[in-house]
C-alpha cells in the first residue's frame, strides 16, 4: 500500500495538478493506494519529507520510503514496480519530460489568471490568507477578482490558442501516448483537471478536441466522480 499527500480545499476537492500526475501514474501501474488530504497550511503532515509541496507518497511496502515530486516518484515508481512501465523507452521519458514543460510554462501559466479568484474562494478558510499572500506575491496585487477579470478579458484567446499544439498531436490518435494514455497525456490533463476542479469557467470552447480528450484520459481509469467541475 502506498500513502499519497494530496491538496485538498474546500468540500474535499482536491485540484492539484502535480497530485493528478501521481494519481494517474499509480493507476497506470495498477498500485493500491490511500489518500492523506494536505491543506495549504498543513505543512507539518508532510514536515518528514524534508520539503513543503505535495504531491508527496510513503511506499510502506518498501520501508515506508519517501518520495516527493511528481517527476521523481514516476521515476521511483517505474524503478520499484517495473511491471506496466510509465516510460517503455528513452524516448518515452524525453516526450514526457518535454510535455511537462511546455503544460507549466504555457498551460499552468495561461490557467492561473483565469481562475485564480474562483480558485481563492474555495479554498479552506484556514488556508486564506496563507494563498493569498503567496500568490499575491506572483501577481503584484491580492485582488484576484480584477487580476481574473482582466485575464478573461483580454487572454482568453490567447490561451485557447497556446493548446494548438496539444491539438495538432490529438489528431495522430485518441491520446498523445498513441491508443491508450501515457505521462505526457496525465502530465497535460492535470492541468485541466486543477481549473476543472477549481472553478466552473469555460476554459475551452463547446466541441474543443482538448475536452474530449481530457474526458477520455479521465474516464480510462474510472476517475469522473473525482474530477466533477466547481459549482
Amino acid at each position: 500500500m502506498i500513502t499519497l499527500y494530496d491538496l485538498a480545499i474546500t468540500d474535499d476537492v482536491r485540484p492539484s495538478p502535480f497530485c493528478w500526475r501521481t494519481k494517474f501514474a499509480l493507476a497506470h501501474k495498477g498500485l493500491a493506494w490511500k489518500e492523506e488530504p494536505v491543506g495549504f497550511t498543513d505543512k507539518d503532515k508532510i514536515a518528514f519529507s524534508d520539503q513543503k509541496l505535495v504531491p508527496v507518497i510513503v511506499d510502506h511496502a518498501h520501508a515506508d520510503k519517501e518520495v516527493h515530486d511528481s517527476w521523481d516518484i514516476a521515476l521511483y515508481l517505474d524503478k520499484t514496480y517495473p511491471d506496466r512501465p510509465l516510460f517503455k523507452s528513452e524516448q518515452e521519458q524525453a516526450f514526457a519530460r518535454f510535455t511537462s514543460h511546455w503544460t507549466g510554462l504555457v498551460v499552468h501559466a495561461g490557467i492561473f489568471p483565469l481562475i485564480v479568484d474562483d480558485l481563492y474562494a474555495r479554498v479552506r478558510p484556514q488556508d486564506r490568507d496563507y494563498f493569498r499572500e503567496s500568490r499575491a506575491k506572483r501577481f503584484g496585487t491580492d485582488d484576484f477578482e480584477a487580476v481574473q477579470a482582466t485575464a478573461r478579458e483580454t487572454r482568453l484567446a490567447a490561451f485557447r490558442q497556446s493548446l494548438e499544439p496539444l491539438r495538432q498531436q490529438l489528431k495522430a490518435g485518441p491520446f498523445l501516448g498513441g491508443a491508450t494514455p501515457a505521462y505526457a497525456d496525465y502530465t497535460a490533463a492535470g492541468a485541466f483537471l486543477w481549473a476543472h476542479g477549481a472553478s466552473p469557467f469555460a476554459l475551452l470552447d463547446t466541441g474543443d478536441s482538448v475536452i474530449s480528450w481530457r474526458d477520455r484520459v479521465i474516464d480510462f481509469y474510472g476517475f469522473g466522480q473525482r474530477a466533477v467541475a466547481a459549482t
